[in-house]
């Protein structure tokens, strides 16, 4: 999927609930864009990619249940 860095997190959510990319495969696009660019920008300080994917996953499961969260659910 092209420039997802580049999409709102509204169209990142409509992505995930129309099932066209999961909340974990997101996720783990944005993390690799931090480990790409943090080291020079800096702009990062703490986070925490383990929980990250937890959560993704969570919301995952929850959509493949039909139960979602409001509207930006598994946004990154």
């Amino acid at each position: 999927m092209d420039a997802l860095h580049f999409k709102s997190a509204t169209e990142l959510a409509w992505l995930i609930k129309a099932k066209k990319i999961g909340a974990l495969e997101l996720i783990d696009v944005f993390l690799k864009r931090v480990e790409n660019y943090n080291p020079k920008l800096n702009g990062i300080i703490w986070m925490d990619p383990d929980k990250a994917r937890v959560r993704a996953k969570a919301a995952d499961a929850a959509l493949a249940r039909a139960r979602a969260g409001g509207r930006c659910t598994a946004c990154p």
